[in-house]
């Protein structure tokens, strides 16, 4: 678990070193590291908090989510807002340049994400953040950050194409289950998958299930609802 001595040390030190002075909300006063670190721990403490009683009978789909699915529901609310968050740290500020300086930060962050914290969820939260219509339209902001920061322009393009909607997820699946889960499981780390692809795999796993005669509804049941179960029960409790 992180400290907040060590934070506030690590604050000050990059606040001396850039030497710049930033408005108190501003994200950029807050290292990468710091904000990557602080979206993993709160999104894993969100989806330990999970219950199976949430998943039965597609609970967090229904029009009484926020009683019958409480826990889902809150995790889905601080993802929306989350965006809503970094969306208006960009849009906020003055000129595009200083938008671009922001979105460099978020970019930073993801890096983190990936690299460090194997958290494809928050990494989804910024994504969706740069997809929002007001961000997407800012064409200047987005060719100052292709041309300060080249390599983060291709990196993004990168992300876009694999946790894109294209061919209906397909390929963000293909990608996710034969390339990022394999590799943190050969590995021993820890992640975070997505919570919008664990609820959907596990509709996807219901259909599956339900068209074998063979299975009782029963039996159908208990093993619809394994999928996002036992990821939360191997979730480790703490990121080191």
């Amino acid at each position: 678990m992180y400290s907040m001595k060590s934070k506030e040390i690590r604050r000050s030190r990059f606040l001396l070193k850039t030497d710049i002075k930033f408005d108190i909300h501003d994200i950029r006063r807050y290292q990468a590291v710091d904000i990557a670190d602080e979206l993993t721990l709160i999104n894993q403490s969100l989806l330990l908090l999970i219950t199976p009683v949430e998943l039965f009978n597609f609970a967090f789909l229904s029009n009484e989510k926020k009683f019958l699915a409480p826990n889902i529901t809150t995790m889905l609310e601080f993802y929306d807002r989350t965006v809503a968050l970094f969306a208006a740290q960009i849009l906020r500020q003055r000129t595009d340049k200083i938008r671009a300086s922001i979105i460099i930060h978020l970019f930073s962050v993801v890096q983190h994400l990936y690299i460090k914290n194997h958290d494809i969820h928050s990494i989804r939260i910024i994504l969706a953040t740069f997809d929002h219509p007001s961000i997407f339209r800012l064409r200047n902001t987005w060719r100052i950050f292709r041309i300060q920061k080249p390599k983060f322009y291709t990196a993004l393009k990168y992300l876009w194409n694999v946790l894109g909607q294209k061919n209906n997820w397909e390929d963000y699946h293909l990608w996710l289950e034969q390339k990022f889960i394999k590799d943190c499981l050969n590995k021993k780390q820890p992640m975070l998958l997505f919570i919008g692809y664990l609820l959907s795999k596990m509709i996807i796993d219901h259909y599956r299930y339900y068209t074998i005669s063979s299975h009782s509804k029963t039996s159908t049941s208990s093993r619809v609802h394994m999928t996002l179960i036992d990821y939360v029960k191997s979730s480790p409790k703490n990121y080191q």
